[in-house]
């Protein structure tokens, strides 16, 4: 299937590359359908691309951040993605990059967490004061030490 973006241009996905939030996210509830987009350039950032409106939300891992993230996850969470292994879990943060880079935070309040195994995803607001809504990351992204970050695989 090809998909025009603003951001992307015209991109083409597979079926399996098709990722279901059955409650869409926080302020994006209609929107249920995304893949997600890892571009050589725009690393360590990757994208949550929605097949049904042209929006794009800048992802990060949260432990390239904050190397001990674990929050406390409910099990009502988990069970929506019928996770069997928690190898095929990836959990991710989004970004905000205003137009003052410098000033860009993660959302380590809200994680989104995707079964790779079935394609299902859902983000979970977590109530832990060890996680903002707005941490600053333009530090630990451009400065801190440069682990492997690829992998956004965590035991929540």
């Amino acid at each position: 299937m090809d998909i025009l973006t603003r951001i992307f241009g015209k991109i083409t996905i597979n079926a399996d590359q098709v990722l279901q939030f059955a409650e869409g996210l926080p302020g994006f509830e209609m929107l249920r359908r995304f893949t997600l987009v890892d571009l050589e350039q725009t690393r360590p950032f990757i994208w949550l691309q929605s097949l049904e409106q042209d929006v794009a939300l800048p992802l990060i891992s949260p432990f390239m951040i904050q190397p001990d993230y674990s929050p406390d996850i409910d099990d009502a969470a988990l069970a929506q993605l019928d996770l069997v292994s928690e190898e095929d879990l990836m959990v991710y943060a989004v970004v905000v990059i205003p137009p003052d880079v410098t000033r860009m935070t993660a959302n380590l309040a809200a994680p989104v967490l995707i079964n790779m195994k079935n394609n299902q995803g859902c983000q979970v607001v977590v109530e832990d004061d060890r996680y903002p809504i707005r941490q600053p990351i333009f530090t630990a992204v451009f400065n801190g030490p440069k682990e492997d970050s690829d992998h956004a695989r965590g035991d929540p």
